[in-house]
């Protein structure tokens, strides 16, 4: 380093020091962590209800089923349309998108298969869980917590498909503060 470099870098910590800790503050926020902005995701959709539909062929049944979005306290029209009996979504804005699912099942038996997919116009895109119980287990709930990121064209649509092959039934719980789901922008 040349004596010229090594007086600037002095200098700088000079009047980062002279700055105190609002100084330090400013470089970690800034120059450390420049992503640190809402994490570079914006928030375009939120649903804090969520319930079982079974009105729409072939996820007809109670075994296997759409997740219908009921109240959201926040939806940006502009990243984000709803149709098909609240169950189907259009991510509108072309890019990458950040889903996160919180769900609690109930009624789900022991040694199931339980799968949660996101399905791109019809076809499993992305899975958000398999569940398995065991043999003896201590409770008939499960809780999923999963996010998945995924690229929208903003042309196809969205849904989230509840399944077992092994069970004949299991339900979302009408317990409204374990079920959530979010759908977050990446900004670029």
């Amino acid at each position: 380093m040349s004596g010229r470099s090594a007086g600037m870098v002095l200098l700088g910590i000079i009047a980062i020091t002279g700055l105190g800790l609002s100084g330090y503050m400013f470089l970690k926020y800034e120059f450390l962590s420049p992503t640190n902005k809402n994490s570079g995701l914006l928030l375009v959709g939120l649903w804090d209800n969520l319930n079982e539909n079974t009105d729409y062929t072939p996820h007809d049944s109670t075994a296997d089923f759409l997740v219908e979005l009921k109240e959201s306290p926040f939806n940006d029209s502009n990243y984000v349309s709803v149709s098909n009996g609240n169950t189907r979504f259009v991510l509108k804005q072309a890019g990458f998108y950040k889903i996160t699912l919180n769900m609690l099942f109930q009624a789900i038996g022991s040694s199931y298969l339980y799968l949660v997919y996101l399905q791109r116009n019809g076809d499993v895109e992305r899975s958000f869980a398999r569940i398995t119980i065991s043999a003896n287990p201590g409770s008939t709930m499960y809780y999923l917590k999963s996010s998945l990121y995924i690229y929208s064209n903003g042309i196809d649509y969205f849904e989230i498909n509840c399944v077992s092959y092994d069970d004949t039934y299991f339900i979302v719980s009408n317990s409204n503060q374990y079920n959530q789901l979010s759908i977050e922008y990446v900004m670029q």
